[in-house]
Parts: C-alpha cells; sequence; structure tokens
C-alpha cells in the first residue's frame, strides 16, 4: 500500500460504512413499536401493575395491539407516560402510536396519521341512588357536579360546564365512580365496559349507583400513528383489516363485553 492509497483509505472505508448504512435492512429498532399508555385509562381498557414500577400487563387494548404487532411481524413495547405527554412524545416520533383515543380529542388531530376504528366507546352517565330524577337530556346537567377523568375532553359537555356545571376530575374512571358512590359527584362520566368491569369487583359500592339513560356519545376508537414513525399507515390499516375479516379483533374484545 503506498502513502496515497493509506491516506485514501479511511475516506474508502467511511464511504463503504454509508453505502452499507443504505442498502442494510431494517434495523432491529423497527421491528419494535412503541405504544404510549396512560394509567388514566381504567379497566378493562388498560389493565396495569405498579411493582416494581407501573407497566401494562392486561386489558382490551394490549390484547389488540399484541395481535396486531404479531400479524406486522413487530413486537409491540408499551411506555407509560402521563396524558400530557402523549402529544409531544407522538409528534417527535419517541413513540409510534397512542391508541384507544379519537381525533376529536386532540387540538391537532391533522399531525398524525389515525387508523381504522377497532372498538366503539359508550359513554354514559352514572349517579347516586340518592339522585331520584332520571337524566334524559344535557340541559339537565346545569349547574350539577360532573365526575370526569383529568385530562380528557369532553366536548358534549361544553354547553353544560360555559352554564354552571362543574368539573371534578378524578385519575381515573373508577375513582369517578366511587365519587358517585359517596355522592361527592351528581353525575360521573363512565364508558360502559369500564361500568361492566367495576361493578363486577366492587358489589358493595355498585349498589350504591345507578346507571342514566341518557347516552353522552358514541365514539370511535382508533389509534394516532406518528408522522416518524417507521410504520406505514397503509401496513397498519391492512394488518387490521386482515385481523377483523379472522375474526381474530371480535374474539379479543369478546371476553370484556356485557353478557
Amino acid at each position: 500500500m503506498n502513502g496515497k492509497t493509506a491516506n485514501r483509505w479511511p475516506q474508502r472505508l467511511a464511504g463503504a460504512l454509508c453505502l452499507l448504512a443504505v442498502t442494510l435492512p431494517a434495523t432491529a429498532a423497527d421491528d419494535t413499536l412503541t405504544v404510549g399508555v396512560t394509567e388514566n385509562d381504567a379497566a378493562p381498557s388498560m389493565i396495569f401493575s405498579y411493582s416494581p414500577q407501573l407497566q401494562l400487563d392486561g386489558g382490551v387494548w394490549k390484547d389488540l395491539l399484541d395481535s396486531i404487532g404479531h400479524q406486522l411481524g413487530q413486537r409491540v413495547q408499551y411506555l407509560p407516560l402521563a396524558r400530557k405527554r402523549m402529544d409531544s412524545y407522538l409528534q417527535n416520533g419517541q413513540i409510534d402510536m397512542v391508541c384507544n383515543t379519537n381525533p376529536a380529542w386532540w387540538e391537532a388531530p391533522e399531525r398524525f396519521h389515525w387508523s381504522l376504528p377497532l372498538s366503539e366507546q359508550v359513554e354514559r352517565f352514572v349517579s347516586p341512588l340518592t339522585l331520584h330524577e332520571r337524566i334524559t337530556s344535557l340541559s339537565q346537567l346545569n349547574g350539577r357536579r360532573i365526575g370526569t377523568v383529568i385530562g380528557y375532553h369532553y366536548p358534549a359537555l361544553a354547553y353544560a360546564f360555559a352554564h354552571g356545571a362543574q368539573r371534578i376530575d378524578q385519575q381515573q374512571a373508577n375513582l369517578q365512580l366511587r365519587a358517585a358512590a359517596s355522592g361527592v359527584v351528581d353525575v360521573a362520566v363512565v364508558d360502559e365496559l369500564s361500568f361492566a368491569w367495576w361493578l363486577k369487583n366492587n358489589l358493595r359500592e355498585a349498589r350504591q349507583v345507578q346507571l342514566q339513560p341518557l347516552v353522552l356519545s358514541r365514539m370511535p376508537l382508533s389509534c394516532a400513528l406518528s408522522r416518524r414513525s417507521h410504520l406505514a399507515p397503509a401496513s397498519l390499516n391492512h394488518a387490521i383489516r386482515t385481523l377483523q375479516q379472522q375474526g381474530v379483533l371480535a374474539a379479543r374484545l369478546k371476553p370484556y363485553q356485557v353478557p
């Protein structure tokens, strides 16, 4: 090797490495989907454990997303986050997805890709037995104490909050229900799935509340996909369609639904 060749060798090596980086297949990082989750999502949507640290152990959405990951041939990693951090993590590509959500709950949903719906959330009102009035219209909520989940948006309740209704936040839906059972709130907003789960596991308190007839909202639930994710929206939706056609998603939802 002469002097000129020796001087050029580091440059040639660097060039070869750059070419290799371009032509190599996806890295191990591209085989992992990172999904942001929050403990504000009550069971059975997401079921967490707290030892030695907060982690997602089960629930509807873990079952659904594990199935999607398997269909895509990718491992799913769940990252617990405060709800207020979800937006920035998605924008920056620090997480690939946030699921169990709807575009109406985000300030600027167009910043993300949106998947096909995977399930539906039906929101109702639960009140103490001491409230003898049947809630059949939103106008009846004016001036009342309404139990809500911190960080959640309730577009349908904007009018009530502008006309004297008081928002009383709790960390999770199950805490709202306890507030209703004890009379701390006049009504609590809860989705039917969470309410049915809570009834099964809190028999004593369940006898202190009643489900009101008014339906606040019906929302399709899907995934917000970061525009910086390695996962293409078309690939995600293809996996969802395939699992729907195979009946896998319905089977994953069945154990959690009201009989």
